[in-house]
């Protein structure tokens, strides 16, 4: 059993218990802690010096912990299939950012892991991978800020007339591996608007 109490007094008074509770509940909050992040970074860095510790916590709530150590980031990663539930309007659009990715990584266009998605790149894809129009603007920087959550991407202003942008981060590849990547495609086209679909 983790003491975070005993790894409070190897730290020599540089992090109490609070500070272990802190970023173990952040992470399973946010499930991706980047140490780019100035409200992540201390959590992050805890983790990584405790990983072990941390590890077997979220063993025990059915969870694998990864350490991104090229693109600096810790993922709470559901064992099981199901963890989260996200919104059908919410898993169309994680599925194109998550392909979107994946062609921007072939294609070496990353910027310190991210790869970074204006809007008229985003409709084409949404149109032609989904067959359906992108939610209006206002939807649409709902949903993005809604993926923020499971530490997919940042919403970032644009500076070319457009409304915002979106930065995809490396942490997608972890939270919508294959197997989530299978479970969304093979359910997305059985639900409405209304229904919830659950994320591994």
């Amino acid at each position: 059993m983790v003491s975070w109490e005993r790894l409070s007094e190897q730290t020599q008074g540089e992090y109490v218990v609070a500070d272990f509770e802190k970023a173990a509940y952040r992470l399973i909050v946010e499930q991706v802690l980047y140490a780019s992040d100035r409200f992540s970074r201390v959590s992050y860095h805890l983790i990584v010096k405790h990983f072990t510790a941390y590890r077997d916590v979220l063993s025990k709530l059915g969870m694998s912990l990864i350490h991104n150590h090229h693109h600096s980031y810790v993922a709470a990663i559901p064992t099981h299939q199901v963890a989260e539930k996200m919104r059908l309007s919410e898993t169309r659009l994680a599925l194109v950012l998550r392909r979107l990715y994946d062609d921007r990584m072939q294609s070496a266009e990353i910027t310190d892991g991210e790869a970074y998605i204006y809007l008229e790149e985003l409709e084409r894809a949404y149109k032609e991978w989904l067959g359906r129009e992108l939610p209006e603007r206002g939807d649409l920087r709902e949903l993005a800020v809604a993926l923020r959550r499971y530490g997919l991407v940042r919403v970032l202003d644009s500076e070319d007339g457009q409304p915002f942008k979106i930065a995809i981060r490396p942490g997608i590849a972890d939270v919508l591996g294959e197997s989530a990547l299978h479970q969304l495609a093979a359910h997305a086209p059985e639900l409405d608007e209304e229904n919830d679909i659950e994320v591994a």
